[in-house]
């Protein structure tokens, strides 16, 4: 009988022979594909992608007069269980603006299903019927289509070719998705004329690398007035000595969804090509790649922009209603702003309407309110600049070279004294606090003189303090809580216990005392904080030894991070405070056995947890307090945090023990 280590290494075997002699080209599927049952550096995985290839090169084209980018893309997909039905469904997304003649297009798309059938391969092909086109936004275009006949063990290829006006910023190949990748390959030819910068960027994973050189000739029509008037016609070439690049992955490994894994775009291993300069045969070095300032400077000349910011003559009989100056001033205008508008729910960091259409509206998109925003504080002698950013989830923006397509949101920075302060009034949240969609790195504050980074994550803080009194009496243990939450775990509270109904509110509470009875809840709130009191009762016999959880609420009890190796960031949406002081009153004719005292750091001051216990005659006094200063860890950072988590969590779950003073 074969065990199953054996059939594991037979398996292994297999799919060893299989991939040497794989055949990445479009229609090269093999039977030894379709008889693959699972992936052999993933085994849970559903589907995985058996190659990907794409070959991008430069053309000339003569009717726009300019350059284009061509990029063939290649996939093949091995669908292990067809209920993973998003494989299926393929979507290839446009940069194809309404109002620009410059546009990204795809063509000869071509794709074919193949599945074993009694032991033969049967094809079933891609038609127009399964192929979809929808502008998403402004900016964006889909062409998405639906492979056919897709079944448990289906094998799915498909190809096309997009072709780009875009050559600043070419094609971003990922190396890494959802699914596991066996083999992965992006070439490049450029010409001799054009200087890209290339970056490795996301997950790192080893990249096999190719360079060579080769003879390329591009042709050109062209057009001329002879000294008699007449009109002269031709075509030359051009002749390049081209650089061909390939990169290679093999076995990556999917993304994998993790605690505290913010910006999933910028996680996939991919590479990312700048423009940073180019010279033709004849001409003058032209530069390419901007840099901030340049790129503040014209949007600050932007009619949807900054030509907003000082259009507040429409409030100043409105200013001058608040009847305050200084800090009081922006205060009154910033909650007036709030409560006039009404967000549509649409982000975005420009607005045409921004001004007094927008306030007479009364609602808009970010940019209408908080360009509005800022216009008013501006006219009421306030200083305020925009501060554009990437909401968390949308991405990172580029540290050098600017990309509007980076930012879509804007919010109010507000010059206060010696401080900045910001602001978005798209919020109900009080002055001086963003809401956790905002804090996401640094935003780039624009003004008439520049700009520079700011920290959008300033100020922001979570805090929860619980003070719990625990007493032992008449065969009932007794903990007597009141906990107090500040900055963003105030907000959550409140919008919690608006959104629900107080009865299960209080049930939120009860799932941690399972085993007794909660009462004499309270919640009280305010701008600046909510605190919420109330007991948990239950029975216990008082002529046995008694283990005391102390700490069932406030504080961090289980480790999220699991696994030993990390691949993104780990990234919280602001610092964290929690901190737990527990009295207990040990009962007549009982001992107490203690937990050790301790003290655990993160590396440069980046947390750090404190458990101390002791006791003064019969009453006992324990305090837990966890502070996390860094918000942002790396992937080699990971290790120290996921041990300090162990720790913290090891200690805050110790027992007291209470037991009988013999006769």
């Amino acid at each position: 009988m074969i065990n199953k280590l054996t059939l594991a290494s037979i398996f292994l075997m297999v799919a060893f022979n299989l991939f040497a002699q794989f055949d990445a080209r479009f229609g090269k599927v093999s039977k030894e594909e379709l008889e693959l049952k699972e992936c052999s550096f993933d085994s849970d995985a559903n589907s995985m992608i058996l190659s990907q290839t794409g070959y991008l090169r430069f053309i000339y084209n003569d009717s726009k007069s300019r350059w284009q980018y061509r990029i063939d893309i290649t996939k093949r997909i091995k669908v292990f269980n067809k209920l993973d039905k998003d494989v299926a469904n393929i979507s290839i997304v446009l940069y194809d603006p309404e109002n620009s003649s410059d546009d990204e297009s795809v063509s000869s798309l071509k794709g074919f299903t193949y599945n074993l059938v009694q032991g033969k391969v049967e094809k079933s092909k891609l038609t127009n019927a399964e192929e979809y086109r929808t502008r998403i936004s402004d900016y964006r275009t889909e062409v998405s289509f639906a492979m056919p006949d897709v079944n448990d063990g289906s094998v799915l290829e498909y190809k096309y070719t997009i072709t780009s006006d875009y050559i600043s910023n070419l094609y971003t190949w990922h190396f890494q998705s959802y699914l596991p990748i066996y083999y992965s390959e992006f070439e490049t030819i450029i010409p001799e004329w054009f200087n890209y910068s290339s970056n490795q960027v996301g997950t790192y994973i080893p990249l096999e690398i190719k360079e060579s050189k080769m003879d390329e000739s591009f042709t050109y029509s062209w057009e001329s007035q002879g000294a008699l008037g007449q009109t002269r016609k031709g075509t030359s070439s051009l002749n390049s000595i081209s650089t061909k690049m390939s990169h290679i992955a093999r076995n990556t490994p999917k993304i994998e969804n993790e605690p505290f894994m913010n910006n999933k775009p910028d996680i996939p291993a991919r590479l990312e090509y700048q423009l940073m300069s180019y010279q033709m045969p004849g001409s003058t070095l032209k530069k390419i790649a901007g840099n901030y300032d340049e790129y503040t400077k014209n949007i600050m000349g932007w009619d949807s922009f900054g030509h907003v910011l000082n259009k507040g003559g429409f409030s100043k009989d409105i200013i001058a209603s608040f009847y305050s100056s200084g800090d009081s001033l922006a205060h009154s205008i910033y909650s007036h702003v709030q409560n006039h508008f009404t967000w549509n729910d649409v982000n975005g960091f420009t607005s045409s309407d921004a001004g007094r259409k927008a306030y007479n509206d009364a609602t808009g998109n970010v940019g209408a309110i908080n360009l509005t925003l800022i216009a008013m504080l501006r006219e009421a002698g306030i200083e305020a600049h925009p501060v554009i950013l990437s909401t968390r989830g949308h991405g990172v923006p580029h540290p050098i070279y600017p990309n509007t397509e980076d930012f879509n949101y804007v919010i109010a920075s507000v010059q206060l004294s010696d401080k900045v302060v910001l602001l978005d009034a798209t919020s109900d949240y009080p002055f001086g606090t963003l809401p956790v969609r905002c804090l996401n790195g640094n935003g780039w504050m624009a003004t008439e003189n520049g700009g520079k980074w700011v920290d959008l994550k300033q100020g922001a803080e979570h805090g929860i303090s619980t003070m719990i009194s625990i007493t032992i009496e008449d065969d009932e243990l007794i903990k007597n809580h009141q906990m107090k939450f500040t900055g963003h775990a105030a907000l959550d509270e409140i919008e919690d216990y608006d959104e629900e109904n107080e009865s299960k509110y209080i049930e939120a509470f009860e799932t941690y005392f399972t085993d007794s009875e909660v009462d004499e809840f309270k919640y009280e709130s305010d701008i600046d904080q909510v605190v919420v009191a109330f007991n948990a009762t239950k029975d216990t016999d008082m002529e046995d030894i008694m283990y005391i959880q102390p700490m069932n609420i406030g504080l961090i009890q289980s480790n999220p991070f699991k696994r030993e190796v990390r691949q993104s960031l780990v990234d919280f949406s602001y610092p964290i405070s929690r901190s737990v002081i527990v009295q207990i009153n040990i009962p007549e004719g009982y001992t107490a056995e203690l937990p050790e005292s301790t003290i655990i750091a993160l590396p440069n001051n980046g947390g750090r947890f404190t458990y101390s216990v002791n006791q003064v005659g019969n009453k006992i006094s324990l305090l837990s307090r966890y502070n996390l200063n860094q918000t942002m860890f790396t992937t080699q950072e990971y290790p120290a945090l996921k041990q300090f988590y162990d720790l913290m969590v090891k200690k805050n779950t110790e027992m007291i023990v209470l037991k009988p003073v013999g006769p």
